[in-house]
């Protein structure tokens, strides 16, 4: 994911508290949230209600929430960057 960030000269910073979220896995440019998903943290769905309360939490303070998956990033890498991409358009 550092990678695909850094070849869009995206700022970002790594694992970032946010008070009522929790840590996130990169926040960038101050306003997207970016988690990086994998079957072995988020496959239940006890797991995945907490994202999505993370992320309902996130918006309430005015943060964007992407959620790749890391199959993705690792063999689909250009999806993800069109979506960082499009995502960063909309600012």
């Amino acid at each position: 994911m550092r990678l695909i960030l850094r070849s869009l000269g995206c700022s970002f910073e790594v694992q970032v508290p946010i008070e009522g979220v929790g840590r996130v896995d990169f926040l960038v440019e101050g306003w997207l949230i970016i988690e990086c998903d994998s079957r072995e943290h988020h496959s239940s769905w006890d797991e995945q209600r907490r994202d999505r309360r993370r992320d309902q939490a996130a918006a309430s303070l005015g943060y964007a929430t992407y959620r790749p998956i890391a199959e993705d990033i690792m063999w689909r890498p250009e999806l993800v960057r069109a979506a960082v991409f499009g995502l960063r358009s909309t600012r």
